[in-house]
């Protein structure tokens, strides 16, 4: 009786691990088909890209920032169809930034803009026009990339001894690589979108009050874009989340922020945003990458083992 029972529960688990392998590869097999998918729509955006650049009359400037971010879109794209979070995450980002460069695109920029509030600065190069289409393009590809990054977490879960771990780092992965891909619109439109973008800029800066503005856009767009970066990858998370978050609140205080009040909905805007943000990215200067990250991968190889001291690598690794 005690050996029969004892057969049953080993049958009972043997099946359902192989269930469990049954449904991760049927998984595995969605997001296969998906990834190509990808890949072909990320092509028609990069040609999409090219052809503006070709064409159309746009500056130096943001010919140089948008070819750099098509070839890694390109090579994002790639790396991709091999299945792992990190690519993943790297194809969000480079489709973030293209989508966005082109999205608030302006071919004709107004003559002059003498005269104009800080809001409407603000708003003249946040919006575009852009190239009619770019954004929903944008948007379709992303929802691939969300979709797959979903099939990608449920197969693991799926074949994981532990199914609630599993599905917590993915989690925690998720919301890593959001609060870093919120950066992409703000040093998008700050270092990467050319001089009429970075010179409207300057002058709202000038109108907050802050010395020396054309310094501190590119400070800010630079701060932006390595917060983005190291953020979504996970690539030296934890000074990184440090940095963006304090940048956050030095933001939210030398705008204004504070002294206007706690809701965001407010006439130019409350904390409230900017502090949830900090709060945010600051759990990661905590808990670090996770195991889906450049970090993971660095930190705990075997050349780090040997070049890097025990302290530095736990510090730096998850």
């Amino acid at each position: 009786m005690l050996f029969a029972r004892k057969d049953e529960i080993v049958s009972s688990l043997f099946q359902s691990k192989y269930n469990s392998g049954t449904g991760a590869m049927s998984i595995d097999n969605s997001a296969r088909w998906l990834s190509r998918v990808t890949l072909v729509v990320a092509i028609i955006m990069i040609g999409w890209g090219l052809s503006v650049i070709l064409t159309q009359p746009i500056t130096a400037w943001f010919a140089a920032s948008s070819m750099v971010w098509i070839a890694l879109l390109l090579i994002s794209a790639i790396w991709q169809l091999r299945g792992s979070f990190i690519a993943i995450a790297a194809l969000a980002l480079a489709t973030a930034v293209v989508s966005r460069l082109f999205s608030i695109l302006r071919l004709n920029p107004p003559a002059s803009i003498s005269g104009l509030k800080p809001d409407d600065l603000d708003l003249l190069v946040a919006t575009g026009p852009g190239v009619p289409g770019f954004e929903i393009l944008g948007w379709f590809l992303g929802a691939l990339v969300f979709v797959q990054f979903m099939l990608r977490a449920a197969s693991v879960a799926a074949s994981s001894d532990s199914r609630e771990v599993s599905l917590n780092e993915s989690a925690l992965t998720f919301i890593r690589v959001y609060v870093g891909l919120m950066f992409v619109p703000h040093f998008g439109s700050h270092i990467l979108g050319g001089p009429f973008q970075f010179k409207i800029y300057t002058l709202y800066f000038e109108s907050l009050g802050i010395h020396m503005p054309a310094m501190q856009v590119a400070l800010a767009g630079s701060i932006e874009l390595i917060s983005a970066v190291g953020l979504t990858l996970g690539l030296f998370t934890r000074p990184v989340a440090l940095l963006g978050s304090v940048y956050l609140l030095m933001s939210m205080l030398w705008g204004g922020h504070f002294q206007i009040g706690y809701v965001w909905a407010l006439p130019e805007g409350g904390y409230e945003f900017g502090l949830f943000w900090a709060v945010m990215i600051g759990v990661f200067a905590v808990l670090g990458g996770g195991r889906y990250s450049v970090d993971r991968e660095l930190w705990w190889s075997e050349p780090a083992r040997r070049l890097l001291p025990k302290v530095l690598r736990e510090v730096l690794a998850s």
